[in-house]
C-alpha cells in the first residue's frame, strides 16, 4: 500500500479532501492492472458507493493527472488511466484496445541519450507501441 499512502499524502499536502469516493477511485486505479476508462472506473466504484457521480470520477482523475499520480493514455479517442508510474512501455492493441505494461530497462538509456542530445532535463519518459495482441492477430488470420 505504499503507493496509496503516497497518493493520499500528496493530495492532503495539496489541500485536497480525502473523501470515501475519492479513495475508492484511487484504490480502484491502483489495484487494477487494466488501464480503465473513466466510465469503467465509475461503474466499478458505483457498486460500493452508489452516490458517486461520473463527474466526481472525472474531477478526481483530472486531479490525479495534474499531480502526476496517474498517466492518461489516449486509445481510439478514449482516455484510459494508468497508475504504473515507473518508466515502462505501453503496448496498445489496435484491434481490441487492450493496453499491456512492459518494463524495459533500455528506457533509461534512451532517456539519458535524448536528454544529453537535446540538453533537456528529462523528468519522466513514457512510451507507447501500437500493434495487435495475440488474440487479435489470430482473428485477423481467420
Amino acid at each position: 500500500m505504499q503507493q496509496l499512502d503516497r497518493v493520499v499524502s500528496d493530495l492532503r499536502d495539496g489541500g485536497f479532501r480525502i473523501t470515501p469516493q475519492r479513495m475508492a477511485i484511487v484504490e480502484y486505479i491502483l489495484d487494477t492492472e487494466d488501464h480503465p476508462s473513466a466510465e469503467k472506473i465509475y461503474s466499478a466504484v458505483k457498486k460500493k458507493h452508489p452516490m458517486v457521480s461520473l463527474s466526481t470520477v472525472y474531477k478526481t482523475l483530472d486531479l490525479l493527472r495534474s499531480k502526476n499520480l496517474v498517466n492518461e493514455i489516449g486509445v481510439g479517442g478514449e482516455a484510459r488511466y494508468d497508475a504504473h508510474l515507473d518508466e515502462h512501455i505501453n503496448l496498445i492493441c489496435m484491434g481490441c484496445g487492450r493496453i499491456e505494461d512492459v518494463d524495459e530497462g533500455a528506457i533509461k538509456e534512451v532517456r539519458a541519450r535524448v536528454a544529453k542530445k537535446s540538453r533537456y532535463r528529462v523528468v519522466r519518459a513514457s512510451f507507447e507501441m501500437h500493434g495487435y495482441c495475440a488474440r487479435c492477430r489470430r482473428q485477423l488470420k481467420e
